[in-house]
């Protein structure tokens, strides 16, 4: 039985909007050291702050593939301020769904925009809007503030009530800085 939806595979086959953008005015580059995909995408933004173009170049699997490819048609056309909020889920949703040991793919896309949109806006990646804190569940710094807001400062009940630090790298990538969230928010009192 195939995991992958016909969807998926037709931006596996037939990517579009792949290969370098000459005048882009923004990119951004991700990769997961995990599984060795890397990605680069790069926006056009007009005068008006209009995503006219995007493309894409990508070394990895056929979700990493499929995932870029959606994306730079998702953002095609969309004001910044509003492709910025492009999800990880949206992406999954696009291509008919993804297993989810490959939702981590889907993620580098969406930090792949994140870091392109910094770029185009002169910003660091660290200024980046909402960046993606756990890279396997693709959990965005937000998600994780709103728990911690919430006066939640236990690492496992944050993990419950997020997914962070419950995919396939067992939070050992996301977990310092996560901690580091809690203890900026709790001062001394953590």
């Amino acid at each position: 039985m195939n995991q992958y939806s016909e969807i998926l595979l037709d931006h596996f086959r037939n990517p579009r909007n792949v290969g370098d953008l000459p005048d882009a005015n923004g990119v951004g580059e991700v990769g997961n050291e995990a599984c060795g995909d890397i990605m680069k995408l790069y926006i056009k933004v007009n005068d008006e702050g209009i995503i006219e173009d995007a493309r894409f170049e990508t070394f990895g699997c056929a979700s990493a593939i499929a995932s870029s490819s959606i994306a730079t048609e998702m953002i095609i056309g969309k004001p910044v301020e509003e492709a910025i909020h492009l999800s990880n889920k949206a992406i999954a949703d696009a291509l008919g769904g993804m297993p989810k040991h490959k939702l981590h793919c889907s993620v580098l896309a969406v930090d792949a925009l994140a870091r392109a949109v910094a770029n185009y806006r002169g910003e660091t990646v660290e200024d980046a809007p909402d960046p993606v804190i756990c890279h396997c569940m693709g959990i965005k710094k937000s998600a994780i503030l709103d728990v911690i807001e919430h006066g939640i400062d236990d690492l496992d009940e944050i993990a419950a009530r997020t997914e962070a630090m419950t995919g396939a790298c067992g939070g050992e990538r996301c977990r310092p800085v996560i901690e580091k969230m809690v203890k900026d928010f709790f001062g001394d009192e953590k």
